[in-house]
């Protein structure tokens, strides 16, 4: 199996800024990759820092100015077994997934289903009252604001999921990846439960084959694993572009919530 990742993007920067950028494949993968960064067509200098789960995060300073960057990788096979975070970690309520206010919800809805049979029924619950709505969906909203709405992004259906799991018991956190057959093709967002002494990838939005994502950020809810983020500096983001394709998978690929899925 071999998957190619691309992500290319532009912004304007009125002044000097820190920057934090997730968008390279984690830790494990076997990768051959190039990365061009640049402020208005000179290379800008950066740095890599593991973060959890083998999160690269690409750390640098740039400003005021055009900045670009395309990163383009070639990924052979699956990843390498990495450390786990604590599961415990991932069972608290976060900024986007308010487990105390939703308690009430998934007790009455899945209180009598444990494990898989939770999880499966959550899931089958999130993708049938959400509507996939990019317009419903607003950077501040969590999982209740997404159930009021009815409706949001990937983002928002994982946020949901985590947050349904977390008032279960069973711990729940959020990842960022690259998904080959993902249209329109962008950064996409799922959840991972941990049962059975493993981390699972499950996605009520059912937009891509969940075994040819490549992950790329792990944490609590979006907060952790934003693909941009910066601190001083007003950003304007003018042009975003993201592709992944998987050589092993057929066009007309689904994904089967029923399988049991780790993020390869």
């Amino acid at each position: 199996m071999t998957r190619t990742v691309h992500a290319q993007f532009a912004m304007d920067v009125d002044q000097e800024a820190d920057f934090v950028l997730l968008l390279l494949p984690s830790r494990g993968h076997a990768i051959d990759e190039s990365l061009t960064l640049a402020l208005d067509g000179q290379p800008v200098d950066s740095r890599e820092q593991e973060g959890r789960h083998g999160t690269r995060e690409l750390r640098f300073a740039a400003g005021p100015g055009r900045l670009s960057c395309t990163f383009d990788a070639s990924i052979e096979g699956s990843a390498s077994s990495a450390v786990d975070d604590d599961p415990s970690r991932y069972l608290a309520a976060s900024r986007y997934a308010e487990v105390e206010q939703l308690r009430d919800l998934a007790s009455e809805r899945f209180g009598r289903a444990e494990g898989w049979a939770a999880v499966d029924a959550i899931v089958k619950y999130v993708a049938r009252n959400l509507e996939y709505d990019m317009m419903r969906s607003a950077l501040d909203d969590g999982a209740v604001a997404t159930l009021r709405k009815r409706g949001g992004m990937c983002r928002d259906y994982a946020h949901v999921v985590i947050a349904l799991c977390r008032a279960l018991g069973i711990p729940a956190r959020y990842a960022s990846v690259y998904a080959p057959a993902l249209q329109p093709p962008d950064f996409h967002a799922v959840a991972e439960v941990h049962l059975d002494g493993e981390w699972w990838v499950v996605d009520a939005t059912h937009l891509a084959p969940r075994g040819s994502m490549v992950r790329i950020a792990t944490g609590i809810d979006a907060e952790e694993t934003a693909w941009a983020t910066n601190s001083r500096g007003w950003v304007t983001l003018e042009r975003l572009v993201v592709a992944a394709a998987d050589d092993a998978l057929a066009e007309d690929a689904a994904d089967d919530p029923r399988e049991r899925v780790r993020l390869a």
